[in-house]
């Protein structure tokens, strides 16, 4: 009877532990998979006997730069797409540049498919500023030739700087943000449905984000055209009227979630003090 007992209370761990569907984490520019090694653990430690693939791309800090964001994605649906273990799907959370490379892999393939979008504080609207980068011929390039072919092609952050003074050129040059954000004249389909079939999409930003600017483009928001004096929010942009991504269609059957936090940019997934909007606000979503 004991033995029935302690089999049928192991059996009933394993269920549970079965029952967690598999995180995938991607990080942002200037680091590797390295800089979510506490956000992993974070995770294992809520999650017992959950699988968590941390994805680094190339060599991490170096190819975060200077690798093509279209590239950057192509490898990370490769990483995912090899791991048998994320075959019946996942959740993932995209910190930073991280935010974009995984929700274009859901726009674009989605399959093994995302169930729960989570983005960390990411330039989801664009980013019209350098603090991020911090090398002085790079922030040259990305305030001056922004939209040439050869720094469209080797400087990812270059591949979502919008520049609100140059809409039309952003459209007609950006060879990613503008794409994956459905901006073009014809709307691509394919992405809204990809958007539009996740469970959930919970997006933040920091209120002391000095790397994402503006730091509203963790939530879609962004710069009026002409300007960067007024900040337009996501509800009261085209994007979100006319639903060119599918985030109106989450929004109003309740399944686009926003929070903020107080930690600065690069804290988030490495610093104790940032660990309570974790478990406050993106555990949650990982438990089912």
């Amino acid at each position: 009877m004991r033995f029935l007992a302690v089999f049928l209370i192991l059996l009933s761990v394993a269920s549970i532990i079965s029952a967690y569907r598999p995180v995938v984490l991607m990080h942002g520019v200037t680091t590797g998979s390295s800089a979510m090694n506490n956000l992993e653990k974070w995770i294992q430690e809520a999650l017992p006997g959950i699988y968590v693939k941390n994805v680094e791309i190339g060599n991490g800090k170096l190819d975060s730069i200077f690798m093509d964001m279209n590239q950057q994605v192509e490898e990370f649906k490769n990483v995912v797409q090899s791991d048998p273990n994320l075959a019946n799907g996942f959740n993932v959370i995209g910190f930073s540049q991280g935010t974009l490379i995984s929700r274009a892999f859901i726009e674009r393939f989605n399959e093994p498919k995302v169930n729960n979008y989570i983005g960390w504080n990411g330039p989801q609207a664009g980013q019209f500023g350098t603090p991020f980068v911090n090398i002085q011929w790079v922030d040259k390039l990305l305030t001056t030739l922004t939209y040439s072919d050869h720094v469209q092609d080797n400087i990812a952050p270059a591949e979502y700087w919008k520049n609100p003074f140059k809409i039309p050129e952003y459209l007609e040059k950006s060879i990613f943000l503008a794409d994956i954000n459905n901006e073009g004249e014809a709307k691509n389909q394919t992405y809204k449905d990809n958007i539009s079939s996740l469970s959930n999409m919970i997006l933040s930003y920091s209120i002391n984000d000095k790397t994402i600017v503006p730091k509203e483009s963790g939530w879609f928001g962004f710069y009026a055209d002409g300007n960067t004096d007024n900040i337009v929010p996501l509800q009261q942009q085209d994007q979100y009227t006319q639903d060119w991504l599918g985030l109106r269609t989450l929004d109003e059957s309740g399944r686009l979630h926003f929070f903020t936090t107080d930690c600065t940019h690069k804290d988030h997934p490495i610093e104790d003090y940032c660990k309570i909007y974790f478990t406050n606000y993106t555990l949650p979503w990982l438990q089912n």
